[in-house]
């Protein structure tokens, strides 16, 4: 008898609660004219199994936030009215987030049998498709502000939702060139937040944006090539895709060329660059061939291809200069170690000095015109010159080293 009584206090308990629940949604329905303090009457309800299984629930969140929203909206174009655009974007968000349960609970209603077809969804689909172009301000202004976090929610739901059920049949929404390029800035967002997943999400559909996709593949690369479990396999097909999308983009060409020269494949890069410069012949190109062409011992073929960089003029003058100063100088240290292992009294030692003053007097020009052009660089001409001083002239030695503050 008690179970049979406890059993029947239980069913007055839940038809209490639930009792209670649909009176919360009755009491924000007669608040709608104070959308924020509706907003904050129906919050219980959302969570409650009793009305959070009622599409009409989320329904009227969704509409509530829409009114919000539409306030603050409004003001964007009243002369002498300033918009709230936390508020704004915080309602826009919570219309996306409380019309897609809407859409979602009501579908599952519908697959259970417990209605024939829906009823909301055309109308919070329509409502959603017409504040979406807001999402880029929000995450526009979010972005601007340091607030990644938030660029990347409303970035993030710019590019989601075309997939989207409830848009199935909204070519408009489906089908919106945009969506590419909106995945960039959130693939940028998630980078500066660190966030690989949202990166590698984001960033392989912005990739595919003809003009800005080079900025996805970058964050790609950088997730594949750093971090706890570094992929070399993905990286250096994201670094290939990079160069083959966005050929005038130096970092994924310099990259690859970097890999190639640390696996020892100069002859893959060379071939590489030149189909590179046959359609893109800049500076910075030829002036990779050249350090190709270095790496490769190819030194006269190296002084010509930096020759040709420092006659179009531009950048990587200097760097040109530097290299030609290497062609000659790193060769000489090659003798300069081979004579640190005979006698002095060996005649192939005399020969030997005086291929490296040779060789040294003619590197130096280059290096000094280097420091010329970017005094400030001294990896490229500090070190060597005054190795090169120090075997010819002891003055300019002792001039540089107190220049360099040695």
């Amino acid at each position: 008898m008690r179970k049979v009584l406890f059993t029947a206090a239980a069913l007055i308990f839940m038809a209490s609660a639930a009792s209670a629940q649909e009176s919360v949604v009755k009491e924000a329905k007669k608040a709608k004219g104070d959308p924020a303090e509706a907003a904050k009457i129906i919050e219980p309800a959302l969570s409650d199994p009793t009305t959070a299984n009622d599409p009409e629930t989320w329904k009227l969140a969704g509409d509530f936030q829409k009114s919000m929203y539409d306030d603050e909206n409004m003001k964007l174009y009243l002369p002498g009215e300033t918009a709230d655009t936390a508020k704004l974007y915080s309602s826009l968000a919570k219309m996306f987030e409380y019309y897609s349960k809407c859409d979602e609970v009501e579908q599952a209603k519908v697959k259970s049998g417990e209605l024939k077809k829906p009823k909301l969804r055309k109308k919070v689909a329509q409502e959603l498709a017409k504040v979406r172009p807001q999402l880029t301000n929000a995450g526009s202004d979010a972005y601007n502000m340091g607030d990644y976090a938030g660029a990347l929610k409303y970035f993030g739901l710019y590019v989601d939702t075309p997939q989207y059920p409830m848009f199935a049949d909204m070519d408009e929404v489906k089908n919106d060139t945009l969506v590419p390029l909106i995945a960039n800035y959130a693939a940028l967002a998630a980078n500066s937040l660190q966030d690989n997943s949202a990166i590698v999400k984001y960033a392989n559909i912005g990739k595919n944006h003809k003009e800005e996709g080079y900025r996805s593949l970058m964050c790609l690369a950088e997730v594949y090539g750093k971090g706890e479990t570094p992929d070399s396999t993905q990286w250096l097909a994201v670094v290939k895709e990079g160069v083959q999308k966005f050929p005038s983009q130096e970092y994924f060409v310099g990259n690859l060329m970097d890999y190639y020269i640390q696996k020892g494949k100069v002859a893959d890069a060379l071939a590489e660059i030149d189909q590179i410069l046959a359609a893109n012949p800049t500076p910075y190109f030829m002036y990779v061939k050249g350090v190709l062409q270095y790496e490769n011992k190819d030194y006269d073929g190296a002084i010509a291809t930096f020759n040709d960089v420092i006659a179009k003029g531009g950048d990587f003058q200097a760097e040109s200069y530097s290299k030609i100063g290497d062609c000659y100088f790193f060769p000489a240290q090659s003798i300069v170690e081979e004579n640190s292992k005979i006698s002095m009294d060996d005649p192939k030692y005399a020969a030997n000095e005086k291929q490296i003053n040779e060789m040294y007097g003619k590197a130096a020009p280059f290096y000094e015109k280097a420091k010329e052009l970017k005094p400030d660089n001294r990896q490229l001409w500090g070190q060597f010159l005054l190795n090169i001083y120090w075997k010819l002239d002891k003055e300019k030695y002792n001039a540089l080293e107190k220049e360099l503050g040695y």
